[in-house]
């Protein structure tokens, strides 16, 4: 069976040669990001759950195709040009709530041009399974949550009885909904991701394209390329906004990948690939000091030398486990403190205590760890007030870069079960659900423009006071010069610019 695992395009046409490009399979959080059409994108995550899928076929000695639309920058066109060339019987890829309904049309441009059984994933269709087969026909089957093992046994028992859990699917003309599939307990089951057959495996017919390391991209990252990996799946936190804890996880447990393990994969990888820095995009890679401090003794033990950086959290971070992590290689860690109101860290679950999170600024500023912190507005009870209380504490952060985002209330998690309960979500289509560009609760005391307006104007704002700050600014050409060193003056000249345009946006 020939199989295709492909994370298509979705890009929307703007005025002068721009567009809006999705990302979807990696991505915790769907959302689009402006670009010139014929510019790659800038931001472009691994996709891990497709990755470990071609492992897993792989190993079972199934012939596995591979298309990542997003780095190569195909068009629809283009894309589906690919497809037809690679005559796959099988076709998976993940959905999303904004994308859902290019998603579905895709699907049926697909079935006619390969007549391919159809298989998708990701969390719209885990939220509303039956409403997707039903709107699409040609749409075979649908996978649940966290769905790697569960994709491996249904291509083995295609053709026969299919009591799979995790699985959506038809008999007879009904929807038969098998339930959620549990988590994959032990994370060491799963191989290596098939990081060779990224962007696009060598069966498939594409003169040119950008090598696995090359390909994907965090811009938080100082070192390129950079090799993204997982050490860990969940977060014991239930912060109500969640999509992937509480939908792709079924708000199930933290699980990580033993630290053996997570270094053995490190070694793979510098072997094979010849990263200059490893990026941790964990859903929190810090929530187990055993853990981080066992992967932090393995790299010293064997003698790595790699720069690393992760998403972590500053809540779970202490003395004793940053300077572990800076002894072994650490230069950079992100962490979510969402608001600067204690009332609204209540209401949406997060536990914040404001004094930690300074002092884990301030721990990895002294021991030369870069730091991004991510804001949100719009959270649950907000107000102009609690906006402003959210953004003098950014001010007040000891951090090295910020990202301002307006919160979406996705289905599936509890901000839009509650949100809907009051009748206060506003919205056409499943496209306004774009986590970057656009808020869909309509709350009188907080209409949806001054929202967005906040959100653009914050990190100008916020830049423009921390260049008050000699220290800070000392710190930053520490930075720069990494990025000069780690990605070349054409990354260097770029931060530059982009500095100067936030310095000017009022």
């Amino acid at each position: 069976m020939r199989i295709l695992l492909a994370n298509p395009p979705c890009r929307i046409d703007l005025p002068e040669e721009n567009e809006r490009y999705f990302v979807r399979a990696g991505s915790r959080w769907p959302f689009s990001t402006l670009k010139k059409k014929n510019h790659k994108p800038e931001y472009v995550p691994f996709p891990f759950y497709l990755a470990y899928c071609a492992a897993l076929l792989e190993k079972n000695n199934h012939d596995v195709f591979v298309i990542d639309a997003i780095p190569l920058n195909l068009n629809v066109q283009e894309f589906r040009k690919l497809v037809s060339d690679c005559s796959p019987d099988c076709i998976l890829f993940e959905t999303s709530t904004p994308t859902i309904n290019y998603d579905l049309k895709l699907v049926k441009e697909l079935k006619r041009d390969t007549s391919a059984i159809i298989i998708l994933a990701g969390s719209h269709a885990t939220v509303f399974p039956e409403e997707v087969m039903n709107t699409s026909s040609e749409v075979d089957f649908i996978l649940l949550g966290e769905y790697e093992l569960n994709f491996l046994d249904l291509i083995k028992n295609l053709g026969t009885t299919l009591p799979i859990p995790g699985l959506v699917y038809r008999n007879k003309g009904r929807i038969i909904n098998g339930g959620r599939g549990n988590p994959i307990d032990l994370l060491d089951k799963l191989p290596y991701p098939a990081y060779d057959l990224f962007p696009v495996s060598p069966n498939v017919n594409l003169s040119s394209y950008p090598v696995f390391q090359n390909a994907y991209w965090d811009g938080f990252c100082q070192y390129r390329p950079t090799v993204q990996m997982h050490s860990s799946r969940g977060c014991p936190f239930k912060c109500n906004f969640c999509l992937w804890n509480q939908v792709m996880y079924d708000s199930g447990k933290y699980r990580m990948f033993s630290p053996k393990r997570v270094v053995d994969e490190m070694e793979y990888v510098i072997k094979e690939f010849r990263p200059k820095e490893i990026y941790f995009d964990d859903d929190s890679f810090t929530i187990n000091k055993e853990h981080v401090l066992g992967i932090c003794e393995e790299i010293m033990k064997r003698g790595i030398k790699i720069h690393w950086s992760c998403m972590g959290d500053a809540m779970v971070t202490d003395e004793d486990m940053l300077r572990k992590m800076a002894a072994s290689g650490c230069i950079g860690m992100k962490f979510g403190v969402e608001s600067g109101n204690k009332s609204i860290l209540k209401n949406i679950n997060k536990p914040i205590d404001f004094k930690r999170v300074r002092k884990t600024a301030e721990l990895c500023a002294a021991l030369g760890i870069k730091t991004h912190a991510t804001f949100s507005f719009g959270l649950l009870g907000e107000t102009e007030q609690t906006m402003l209380e959210t953004m003098q504490f950014s001010k007040q952060l000891d951090v090295d870069t910020v990202q301002f985002s307006i919160t979406t209330p996705f289905p599936g998690t509890k901000y839009f079960d509650e949100m809907s309960k009051r009748d206060l979500l506003s919205y056409k289509h499943w496209s306004d659900f774009d986590g970057a560009n656009s808020f869909v609760v309509n709350n009188k005391n907080l209409p949806n423009n001054i929202v967005s307006e906040f959100c653009d104007k914050a990190r100008g704002e916020w830049l423009r006071e921390k260049y008050k700050d000699i220290k800070w600014d000392i710190r930053q050409i520490r930075n720069m010069l990494r990025v000069l060193k780690g990605q070349g003056i054409s990354a260097f000249f770029s931060r530059i610019k982009m500095g100067i345009r936030l310095l000017l946006n009022k």
